[in-house]
């Protein structure tokens, strides 16, 4: 009875199994030998047996479709093999290829980046600084020395040494921040020239508010200290009692306050209201009067001071009446104020003939 197997033996079935009988003499047995053969050659020319030249495997003689188709597809089968094994070959070597080239032997070295720090300077030149900044090396290993073949010897495995790292360079120093030119020292303003006598005068007479212009004859002149009769002396009037007209000359020292000079000046105009109005009108005895005091003389008969004198009073009356003033000038009498003022007021402003 027929048996049917797995792919890796015969399918036998009893139209495929060649008859086997025991020879019964040995006479018989090449004549069986040789029938066995003749058999067996007749079932490899069956084209329904086999589909390929040069197949030779287990299911040769099969009759099953399966088998058949195996058969007849062999010579395909067999030139694809070969075409699988020269793909995975391509890729096995590309793979190999990819490795070495991704991992050269013997890679470069460390390599150096210069770092340039720039700095600007006042002057506009630009400055620059440069410090080598190792980067990491290369971690490819060295390709190890060639060792000459000696015949079949095994290969000598050597493991390469690990290139040396460069010592990290110390960081730039940082740039210098750019220096502010030092400012050019101020110039030193120029000397103003000192102003002339006039120049003074005519400015302290725009503090004097006595209308001193309507006065007949009347005059005032600015000179410079030198020619001033004595030391200490700042001005003086000459006038005729009971007349107008005269001339006040102002000796101004350098440096001199315009407010000092403009009392000096309404000092110098009392002297000229008192010669041409105060006296002619009987001005003095009322002064005398309403003070209490009654001296000798009213005036000095020099060119002195008159400090003890109701005339320096009277001037220094009128001078801190109409300017800046000389404050309390006299050491005859205080200064007028309140009623006593009140009542020597119209002689301060007496009405010029």
């Amino acid at each position: 009875m027929g048996t049917a197997t797995d792919g890796n033996s015969l399918d036998v079935s009893t139209a495929d199994v060649v008859p086997h009988r025991t020879p019964s003499s040995s006479a018989e047995a090449p004549a069986l030998v040789r029938r066995d053969l003749t058999a067996l050659l007749a079932d490899l020319e069956q084209p329904g047996l086999v589909f390929s030249d040069g197949y030779i495997g287990p299911d040769r003689r099969s009759t099953g479709p399966w088998r058949r188709l195996r058969r007849a597809a062999f010579g395909r089968h067999r030139r694809l093999l070969s075409v699988e094994f020269l793909v995975m070959a391509v890729a096995t070597a590309s793979v190999v290829g990819s490795l070495v080239v991704a991992h050269p032997v013997g890679g470069p070295g460390p390599s150096a980046v210069r770092e340039v720090t720039t700095s600007l300077h006042a002057d506009g030149r630009v400055a620059s600084s440069a410090g080598a900044v190792a980067t990491a090396p290369s971690t490819t290993a060295a390709a190890p020395p060639a060792v000459p073949s000696t015949g079949t010897a095994a290969p000598v495995v050597s493991t390469p040494a690990a290139a040396p790292v460069a010592p990290a360079a110390a960081p730039a120093a940082p740039a210098a921040a750019p220096v502010a030119p030092a400012a050019a020292p101020a110039a030193a303003p120029a000397a103003t020239p000192a102003a002339t006598p006039d120049q003074l005068g005519a400015e302290a007479l725009t503090l004097v508010r006595y209308p001193w212009q309507s006065i007949p004859g009347y005059s005032i002149r600015f000179l410079p200290i030198g020619d001033a009769p004595s030391a200490g002396f700042l001005g003086n009037t000459s006038f005729t009692w009971g007349q107008t007209g005269g001339v006040s000359s102002m000796y101004v020292y350098p440096g001199e306050s315009v407010e000092k000079l403009a009392g000096i000046i309404a000092f110098e105009i009392g002297h000229e209201v008192d010669a041409a109005a105060v006296e002619p009108q009987g001005g003095e005895a009322a002064i005398e009067a309403i003070l209490g005091v009654h001296p000798a003389s009213w005036a000095p008969n020099c060119d002195c001071s008159e400090q003890v004198f109701l005339s320096g009073w009277y001037a220094a009356a009128f001078s801190n009446y109409w300017s800046p003033g000389v404050g309390n000038w006299s050491t005859l009498a205080p200064e007028p104020s309140g009623s006593e003022l009140a009542a020597v007021e119209p002689w301060l402003n007496p009405t010029i003939p």
